[in-house]
């Protein structure tokens, strides 16, 4: 149950403002994976909701500002201001029009052509030196950053990127990201708001499927979004495809969540990675690992995040805690217990597949303390490898007189 104390309005006042499509009773489509089946459920009595495809749930201020990439605070005036306005009453006075004027939304184009669209994109497109301070200190070499085709997101001038793709013979109808804006010009959907630098998702034959964006400042703990049109005139979701990286022909194969993270995993280890763009997103894994399977893959190890086993005890330091509903201090962190319970309810998911593909499969773990808990001192699989590289090279670097 969300706690309603001190709001006037409720979810269904949220999920109209924010237009979402519904298909029927209490189910829409998700903005968040592009869903277009009504797999999204919103529970006007709990005021919470949750997508049966991809998993993402949360509480009313969540669904909202997660979409726009705000704070909860800043969720909450805007939408009051919104209601106040009185849009709110404007979208159910003219609910059935607006649905007709939905902006019209591209098909997915082909791999290729998407694949040739990023890369033009990205050959045009700089790393700036924070980006790349960024990338070396998470134990990427030049030549590294170089071959994955990370680049800083463009602020300006994205009509003229747009029109240069097109003089080159990109495609730019059906590739996330791209849409045209109310002058009918091709644009490209960056925001101020969502400065960072370009992660590019790769399939198993290296072409590039879609991007997403490693904010420079992350909002509400999320640190990535998808390079996206959906909801935009001749817009697209990216949904979340998986990214592979490594030998295909590897029999040990290891599974994270995350593009980038997956990557230096593989340059820091040597092992091959399918990286999923969250622990929730196992549906898109299947196919991939039939794949791998139809090669010589014999093994999976499962490597997400160490917040699987994430203490859930209450020490008034997690960053929900200035929405915290709970009165005194209780003994487990509300909302840790249910990070973790999504967590491994997500992981659970992908021992079945690999248990129906007949996949033997094992968990990786580190960084935990005498109760097997994660001690939140090293959380990724990118992070246990940097820090075991840094671990044996430090009596080395002393042998040679150099300081670590």
């Amino acid at each position: 149950m969300y706690d309603m104390t001190g709001f006037d309005y409720d979810i269904t006042d949220v999920a109209n403002l924010l237009r979402l499509h519904k298909r029927r009773g209490n189910y829409y489509d998700c903005p968040f994976c592009g869903d277009t089946k009504g797999r999204l459920n919103i529970n006007p009595a709990k005021n919470v909701f949750r997508c049966n495809r991809c998993d993402k749930s949360g509480g009313m201020l969540q669904l909202y500002a997660d979409l726009h990439n705000l704070t909860y605070r800043e969720a909450n005036e805007e939408i009051r201001e919104a209601l106040n306005k009185g849009e709110y009453r404007q979208v159910r006075q003219a609910k059935a029009q607006e649905e007709k004027e939905e902006p019209v939304q591209s098909k997915l184009a082909p791999l290729d052509e998407r694949h040739r669209t990023y890369t033009e994109l990205l050959d045009r497109l700089p790393l700036y030196s924070v980006h790349r301070e960024n990338l070396i200190l998470r134990g990427l070499t030049i030549e590294q950053i170089q071959e994955r085709r990370y680049r800083s997101v463009p602020l300006y001038g994205l009509h003229k990127i747009a029109e240069t793709l097109q003089e080159r013979g990109c495609v730019l109808e059906g590739v996330p990201g791209v849409y045209r804006d109310p002058e009918e010009r091709w644009t490209l959907n960056f925001k101020t708001k969502n400065s960072g630098f370009l992660v590019p998702v790769e399939s198993m034959d290296g072409k590039i499927q879609a991007c997403q964006i490693r904010l420079d400042h992350p909002r509400d703990n999320n640190k990535y979004l998808w390079f996206s049109s959906a909801g935009y005139p001749h817009g697209v979701s990216s949904g979340s495809p998986v990214h592979v990286i490594g030998d295909l022909d590897a029999e040990n194969v290891y599974l994270t969540e995350g593009g980038l993270k997956g990557s230096i995993a593989h340059y820091l280890s040597g092992h091959t990675f399918i990286c999923l763009a969250g622990v929730n997103m196992y549906r898109s894994l299947r196919p991939v690992l039939e794949e791998f399977q139809r090669r010589k893959m014999k093994f999976l190890f499962e490597a997400f995040d160490m917040d699987k086993k994430l203490k859930t005890d209450c020490d008034k330091h997690y960053h929900k805690c200035s929405v915290c509903s709970e009165k005194g201090t209780p003994e487990n962190c509300p909302y840790k217990v249910e990070k973790r319970r999504i967590i491994q309810n997500a992981c659970g998911k992908v021992y079945r597949i690999c248990q129906e593909l007949s996949l033997p499969v094992s968990r990786m773990i580190w960084d935990q303390d005498a109760d097997g808990n994660w001690n939140g001192k090293i959380k990724g699989i990118d992070d246990y490898y940097y820090a075991k590289r840094a671990a044996t090279s430090a009596p080395l670097q002393k042998q040679k007189g150099v300081e670590a």
